[in-house]
């Protein structure tokens, strides 16, 4: 029998001859996976599966809280910021109210100098009258 009448035939004794079918499955036994061996790997596959579908739950919890985590930390952030920039005006508004009495305590002490200096010639000047009150009152002597 030629290898292609062979070829033809094959197919029809697979289905027919359970003799052939069984000296088929035993000559690629060897070779290729039973339907039994893939349905094993399909159920050690599925448990892999099963245990990292239960690893990526537990990555995606964990991924959860440190959302969580990092949203209260914002809030934290934005209340300090919004602390911070209280406090900022406030400094200001005091720097501007220091700067203010600054410039009275300079312009008070502005006048007090001219009022002092004023006091010293009043001074000078009344000595200068005494000095020649003296001087007339020791003359008359």
């Amino acid at each position: 029998m030629e290898k292609e009448d062979f070829l033809k035939l094959l197919p029809k004794l697979i289905i027919e001859d359970n003799e052939v079918k069984g000296a088929i499955v035993t000559a690629l036994s060897g070779v290729m996976a039973t339907k039994n061996d893939i349905e094993r790997v399909i159920e050690h596959s599925d448990k892999r599966f099963e245990k990292m579908d239960q690893r990526f739950e537990k990555m995606d919890q964990r991924f959860e809280k440190m959302d969580e985590r990092i949203v209260k930390l914002q809030e934290i952030l934005i209340s300090h910021t919004q602390a911070l920039t209280q406090l900022n005006i406030r400094t200001n508004n005091l720097s501007a109210n220091f700067s203010r009495i600054e410039n009275i305590r300079n312009t008070e002490f502005k006048t007090l100098d001219g009022k002092i200096n004023s006091l010293t010639k009043g001074q000078d000047i009344i000595k200068e009258h005494i000095k020649e009150i003296k001087e007339i009152v020791s003359k008359k002597e």
